[in-house]
This record gives C-alpha cells, structure tokens and sequence, in this order.
C-alpha cells in the first residue's frame, strides 16, 4: 500500500505558509500593524500623585516642562538637574534672570518677576506639564491649576523659625523623585559648610555678625530666620538683642544701634538718602564694626532672594572672604 503521510506533511506546510503570508498566521495585532508599517498606538501615560503643602495634584506621566515661579525653587530644580522650562527674573526691578543662575536657565522662557501677581496668559503660552510655586501663589491655586498640574512649596523652619534649607530641598526632591541627586548635593555642600566654618572659627572667635537693611522708611535689623547659613552653617555668633527668629526683621531707629553694636555688618541698601544720612551719623559713627572697617555691602539676589543649594553656596563663600578680608580658601 501506498502512503501518502509525507504528502499530507507538505501540503500542511504549504497552507501554513500561506497563512502566515497572507493573514499573519500566529501574530498578535501590533505584530501585524509593525509589519504593515503602521506604528502602534502609545500606551497610555501613569498617572502620579504628588503631595505638597497644598494638598495632592494629580499628574500624567513624567512631567518635561517644569515652570518655576520663583528664584529660589529655580535654584532647587537647578540643583536637581533639572532645567525650568520657564523660570522668573530675580526681582520686582529686574528683567533679567538671577545672575548666580543665568547659566542654567540659558533655554529657560523669561516669566519676569511673578510676584504679588504672576502674568498668567505668558505662563499659558509657555505650555507647562507642572508648575511649581510657593506661599505667594496659594491663593491662585485654582487658576494656575487650570493651566498645568500645579504644586506648592514652603520653605521647612525649624521649631525655631529658622528657614531650613536641606528639608525643604528633600522635600522638593521627594515630590520629583530627585531625592538620591538630593542626597548628594546635600552631602557636597556640608562639605563645604565645615571648610568655611573652619576657616572662620579660627579667625572669628566669638565676634559679632549682624545683618542689616535699609530701606526708604526704615532700619531693618534681621533675625536667624532667613539667616541659617550665617547663624547655623558657619556658626557666627548672634549680636545683643537680635530679633527672634518667628519673624523676619524688626525695625530699628538710629539710637538703638549702640544696644547691637555687632563687630561686623552685613549691610544691605538701595541706595539713596538715608543710607547716605545713616552713615554721617555720630551714632553709626561710633559703633565698633564702622570703627573697624567690617562693614560689608551684600548683593540682593543673593543675599536677601537666594535660598538653596547654588546661592548658599555662594554665600558662604562670599561671607568667609568678607570676614576674613581675604579669599577663602576652596
């Protein structure tokens, strides 16, 4: 007897090969849109949620355009290895970016200064997938929300009052999902809080450090508050009577100066008539910081608008020099 078992072999094969050609026998639908040269569909974005000091915001995917609505929180993102999108200038009275900052925000969009009220249709235009703010914005919540996912974030304080840096920087990069980047960066700039602390306790003692603005109403003598780089960083030593620190500054009249009397001033001014009328009083005169030559100008964007890893780095740096009347040593 003939058999024809090899026969029904081949033509099984045949059929399954024109299967295969014709229908692709064996293949899932993507497979077949790939071969036809149609590109499969994306699959859909994660939905994260962050919480902040806000509440929770709900965001799709891994946000790319992250606007900054502030110096500092642009220095944070900077810091993360993250560049804003957009990103504000450095002042009500600048149109420019902060310069300890402009090179990072080089592809940056311009928003100018944000506050007390942020230009909404230029934050529209720049097409953010996430918007960070502070306790300035928190009344605009609804309104920024409505053009991106937004998030808010206050500076973290101490029992104190004292603004801290490194928690509120962690706080920021736990929301982003930077926090090891975070780590790091935290563990360069303690390293360079106790060579300029070194520095300074061995030419420092337990001489004086205060800080003062001038504005055009008045004195403003400044507590730890803003100041941890200078009070807890470097370890200076507070003056008499400094303000406590549950509030930024107290207003100070000439006559009560001598009651300071710091041996060294961080003076900080706009210039003008009374920062020129201060200064020929016998009173400022007579104080032992003028007496000594240790009163030092300081820049307003740094000084007064820095907060974070960038800026504090700076300031210890430029605080050590000016104490010391001499280059830091790096």
């Amino acid at each position: 007897m003939i058999s024809f078992q090899p026969f029904k072999k081949v033509i099984s094969g045949a059929l399954c090969l024109f299967a295969l050609t014709a229908a692709g026998c064996g293949t899932s639908p993507a497979q077949q849109g790939a071969q036809a040269g149609v590109a499969p569909a994306p699959a859909p974005a994660q939905e994260q949620t962050i919480e902040h000091d806000m509440g929770k915001t709900v965001v799709k995917g891994d946000p790319q355009k992250i606007l900054s609505l502030h110096p500092w929180i642009s220095d944070f993102l900077l810091s993360l290895e993250i560049t804003p999108s957009a990103s504000p200038s450095s002042g009500p009275n600048s149109t420019e970016f902060t310069w300890y900052l402009k090179d990072g925000l080089k592809d940056s969009v311009n928003l100018g200064w944000q506050i007390p009220k942020p230009n909404l249709e230029l934050i529209v235009q720049s097409s953010p997938d996430l918007i960070i703010g502070n306790q300035n914005f928190g009344e605009l919540n609804e309104q920024l929300s409505k053009i991106a996912p937004t998030i808010f974030i206050e500076p973290v304080e101490d029992d104190k009052g004292v603004r801290k840096m490194r928690e509120t920087y962690l706080r920021l990069a736990k929301m982003l999902k930077k926090e090891e980047i975070a780590k790091k960066k935290i563990a360069e700039y303690d390293a360079e809080v106790e060579k300029y602390r070194a520095q300074l306790k061995a030419a420092m003692a337990d001489q004086t450090v205060m800080f003062l603005r001038v504005t055009d109403k008045e004195l403003r003598d400044y507590s730890p508050k803003l100041f941890e780089v200078l009070y807890d960083d470097l370890g200076l030593a507070k003056p008499a009577n400094i303000p406590d620190a549950a509030k930024s500054f107290q207003p100070l009249s000439i006559e009560k100066l001598p009651e300071v009397n710091p041996d060294h001033i961080f003076l900080l001014h706009e210039g003008g008539d009374r920062v020129s009328s201060l200064r020929e009083t016998a009173v400022w005169k007579g104080l032992d910081a003028v007496k000594n030559n240790r009163v030092y100008e300081v820049d307003y964007d740094l000084w007064f608008q820095g907060f974070g890893p960038i800026a504090n780095r700076l300031i210890l740096e430029d605080a050590t020099e000016k104490l010391l009347g001499a280059k830091a040593n790096k």
